[in-house]
């Protein structure tokens, strides 16, 4: 009877230690959320964006993203390289020719990661901005994007290791959470380069555990169980009392 009392401890210590584990995961890595993805754009009413787009006298170069947030913000954005851009959401090269715009310009940022982005069929989620463009009267252009932030909430089961180093010990994304994106309006006088540049804001996601953690609390929980169960059908006749 003692034994098995000890083996009812011993599950019931598991069970409290996989239940408060399990919290404290959920609370302790909610923080940080890995984003990668990539963009493309075009200009006209209509048009399909792709890895570049021209009009005269102005072309977009498309680029890729990649990094975990800091307190929930991840800024795109930084130096422009044409053909090569990344960590940011493209480029604008304006020519020294002389040319009037007034077009719209349509820029779809896809991201890879985080997975399982609700309102999606697919792992991948599109957002599509669109901007303005407009000319000033010394052969610059300015680009009025929509400021309405995109908000994305997703469920990403992979869980897997972050590429970047991210946040020590945590996985890329591996629970469910939201972030935000914003797209920043550009100016650009003839003959300048500039890259387009938003930001992620207000990420947080609520982490799970590891399958490793969770198969080997798992297995202890299932091998007290075994042992009582084997001692049930032993048989055993009860210790005698002592005197």
């Amino acid at each position: 009877m003692r034994t098995l009392t000890k083996a009812a401890k011993a599950l019931g210590l598991l069970v409290a230690l996989f239940t408060a584990f399990t919290l404290t995961e959920g609370s302790a890595r909610a923080d940080e959320v890995f984003i990668a993805g990539f963009t493309n754009g075009c200009f006209g009413a209509g048009c399909a964006p792709g890895a570049s787009a021209t009009v005269p006298g102005l072309t977009y170069s498309n680029s890729t993203f990649s990094g975990t947030t800091a307190n929930g913000f991840r800024g795109l954005g930084g130096n422009p390289n044409p053909g090569s851009n990344f960590n940011n959401l493209g480029s604008l090269s304006l020519s020294t020719a002389p040319n009037l715009f007034n077009t719209t310009f349509t820029l779809d940022v896809t991201f890879t990661a985080p997975q399982g982005i609700s309102g999606s069929n697919l792992a991948n989620f599109v957002a599509t901005v669109t901007g303005t463009v407009r000319s000033d009267n010394q052969g610059g252009l300015f680009v009025d994007f929509d400021q309405t932030p995109f908000v994305f909430n997703f469920n990403d089961t992979n869980c897997e290791p972050d590429p970047t180093g991210g946040v020590p010990g945590q996985q890329t994304t591996c629970g469910n959470g939201s972030f935000s994106l914003t797209v920043n309006d550009v100016a650009l006088d003839p003959g300048q380069t500039i890259s387009l540049s938003g930001q992620i804001t207000s990420a947080q996601q609520t982490t799970v555990p590891e399958p490793a953690t969770l198969f080997l609390l798992g297995t202890g929980v299932f091998g007290v169980a075994r042992a009582v169960r084997k001692r049930k059908r032993s048989g055993r006749a009860p210790e005698p009392a002592q005197s």
